[in-house]
């Protein structure tokens, strides 16, 4: 078991920074820890007494980033033993900061990729057919203006995932359905940080821009067609998964995913 006491070279500045913002920038630089394995299951992180002499920043806040990552299931504090790292099943996968860190800190683990991208499958078809039937004018409008920015924007761009992330909020809003909704923040989050993991090491980006595709959902949800947007997002969902086969190496017939 490592000894995380210690800790050299922190991968953040605390000077010159309210207090929100130096915990947030330590709960950063440890999620990126966790994820990548830095800091592994039933590890322990610093140290209060020795992260505040290497550092300089305050109790609460060193306290209030370990309070944020056990509020996403990723630490647990155990009598006498001090805060660990909880076992990875215990983690929020789909919160945006732990998205957010498992995509920054490297290529992420092949399994990781895999279940978001069977969670889109099973969640965002049903939801386009669910905007078919219940879109109004103001969502189209969001429709329209994510697939405006996704034609003119470069898709090397952060701009153009944005607007791809855009797109599939829209089919969430347009649900219309509370609960599914408050998936958004999860899962566009997925949706943008897997689309720039898949074309970020694809020799040329711009040979496929699949805005057409989604172009095409949006018709059939335009058209309260509930069947067709189904069936064409289920579509592009799979495309998607399997434009990712190039950039991970996940055998997509495994019967379960190994954590």
């Amino acid at each position: 078991m490592s000894d995380n006491s210690k800790i050299t070279s922190p991968a953040f500045d605390a000077s010159n920074r309210p207090e929100q913002r130096k915990n947030e920038s330590i709960a950063d630089w440890l999620g990126r820890r966790i994820v990548s394995g830095a800091i592994g299951p039933d590890e322990t992180v610093p140290k209060e007494m020795d992260f505040l002499a290497e550092t300089g920043i305050s109790r609460g806040a060193y306290r209030e980033a370990l309070r944020r990552l056990a509020g996403k299931g990723m630490l647990v504090t155990k009598t006498r033993s001090g805060t660990r790292v909880a076992p990875r099943e215990k983690w929020s996968l789909l919160d945006p900061d732990v998205v957010r860190w498992s995509f920054e800190s490297g290529a992420p683990p092949d399994w990781y990729i895999r279940a978001i991208y069977e969670l889109r499958a099973m969640i965002e078809p049903p939801a386009a057919a669910f905007a078919a039937e219940r879109r109004s004018e103001d969502d189209l409008r969001l429709f329209r203006d994510a697939l405006h920015s996704m034609r003119y924007c470069d898709m090397t761009e952060e701009s153009w995932h944005n607007a791809d992330a855009s797109f599939h909020r829209a089919i969430l809003i347009s649900s219309h359905n509370p609960v599914l909704l408050s998936l958004e923040a999860g899962i566009c989050a997925a949706v943008a940080f897997t689309t720039a993991f898949r074309y970020r090491d694809m020799p040329n980006p711009h040979t496929r821009n699949p805005v057409e595709e989604h172009a095409a959902v949006f018709e059939r949800i335009e058209a309260r067609d509930s069947v067709g947007a189904r069936q064409l997002m289920t579509g592009l969902v799979d495309t998607a998964l399997l434009d990712s086969r190039g950039t991970t190496v996940f055998d997509l017939g495994l019967p379960t995913l190994k954590i």
